[in-house]
């Protein structure tokens, strides 16, 4: 099956070059070649999608989100009266979400199950490719220990996945291990202290560095890779020290944290849009008075931190950390790169080419060269003239994704 996609241009965020009047064919849910209609030969019967109006660009990639969350705060008393098979359920529409904002390949940073990953690829309901980290660990006390002062977890737990607190160098190398037999793509440590967490600071460093090493060693073994929730400034470094490949969040950047990066050739994912979301919900009656209060507190921090590392071209990708903000509200998060010093040319390789690295989906996903997934998305104009083009959900009229129509709005 070969599908022509035509579009009035292409955009290629990789080299931030626009094609006008351009054509991409999908055979077989793969690119096999795109460019101006003239020099493109396109096959009598191959079927049409018309982007009259419109330019196409690959498909976005968001390396951090939670499709399990709902988005929507945090109701402790909403919390305990949920049972875990309806916090699975919640994947559903923000899978949809997700992919109808343009975003056609994400990884999920924990909380949920590989079993919604498989349904995706089976098409029992609509989403992003996806990448999944199953569940963060962290230690006793850690971002992940949802365990409060009158005895109660909020941590639902699902029979198919891992406690998430582990203490010790070979109890992380055993868990890393059940973590990855339950389907994991991602190892996801919690290296500091969090926001949305009760029992600790985001300037606290969590779990020691020989932990934090042996699960990228457990990780290495079998194919993966780690990425570390790292917000306080010893955190951050204690999770490069011990070779984690990217860093989520990243609120305590200092020159010597930058550095390590740039010799690493380590990634950061900022999540810019994450306390934002806290202090919105907080303002709505839908956050612990504690949550509120540290969001609030990070916040200035944490664009002054991203801003340092934009302008020493740490190596970026885009992730939102949606589930904390309601899915499909992703692309909030450019706006607040281009306001930090991002070119609009470098939010969108953020999201396209870096995040595909970063991930390990090099050319399959965030282009469209022969070879990639056939997915790409199209939008009324140039977004390197204008990011609300990518940044707002409606703006985004069509999705594509392996050559099949996912969402049509003209």
């Amino acid at each position: 099956m070969i599908t022509a996609v035509f579009g009035d241009a292409l955009l290629d965020p990789a080299t931030a070059e626009l094609t006008p009047r351009a054509v991409v064919l999908i055979e077989d849910g793969i690119v096999s070649a795109r460019g101006p209609r003239s020099q493109v030969t396109v096959p009598k019967d191959a079927g049409v999608i018309d982007g009259e109006g419109l330019t196409l660009l690959p498909g976005l990639i968001d390396a951090h989100v939670h499709l399990r969350s709902r988005g929507n705060g945090r109701d402790l008393g909403e919390m305990l009266q949920t049972p875990p098979s309806l916090w699975v359920l919640n994947a559903v529409p923000a899978a949809r979400a997700t992919l109808e904002a343009g975003f056609t390949a994400v990884r999920d940073a924990g909380g949920t199950p590989a079993g919604v990953k498989l349904a995706i690829e089976r098409g029992l309901f609509p989403g992003p490719r996806m990448q999944v980290a199953v569940t963060a660990l962290s230690q006793t006390g850690g971002h992940t220990d949802q365990h409060f002062a009158c005895g109660i977890s909020l941590s639902p737990q699902l029979p198919d996945v891992p406690s998430s607190v582990v203490d010790g160098v070979e109890p992380m190398r055993q868990r890393v291990r059940e973590v990855i037999r339950a389907g994991a793509d991602w190892i996801k440590l919690c290296t500091s202290g969090g926001v949305l967490s009760p029992n600790d600071s985001p300037h606290h460093a969590t779990l020691t560095v020989d932990e934090i090493r042996a699960a990228v060693e457990e990780a290495a073994a079998q194919g993966r890779q780690v990425m570390a929730h790292a917000q306080a400034n010893a955190g951050i470094k204690n999770a490069l020290r011990a070779g984690v490949a990217s860093i989520e969040h990243g609120i305590w950047l200092d020159g010597d944290a930058i550095e390590m990066m740039l010799d690493g050739g380590r990634a950061l994912v900022p999540t810019l849009v994450a306390p934002l979301w806290v202090i919105r919900h907080a303002e709505q009656g839908r956050m612990p008075k504690w949550a509120a209060d540290k969001g609030r507190a990070v916040f200035e921090d944490h664009k002054a931190s991203i801003r340092l590392a934009i302008e020493a071209q740490v190596r970026i990708a885009f992730g939102t950390d949606t589930g904390v903000g309601p899915h499909g509200s992703n692309g909030e998060e450019f706006l607040l790169l281009r306001e930090l010093g991002m070119s609009p040319a470098d939010c969108l390789r953020a999201a396209t080419t870096v995040a595909a690295e970063v991930v390990g989906w090099k050319g399959r996903a965030g282009t469209l060269e022969p070879g990639a997934w056939g997915d790409l998305i199209g939008v009324p104009g140039n977004p390197l003239d204008d990011l609300e083009l990518v940044a707002r959900p409606d703006n985004v009229h069509l999705v594509v994704q392996g050559g099949e129509v996912r969402k049509d709005r003209r």
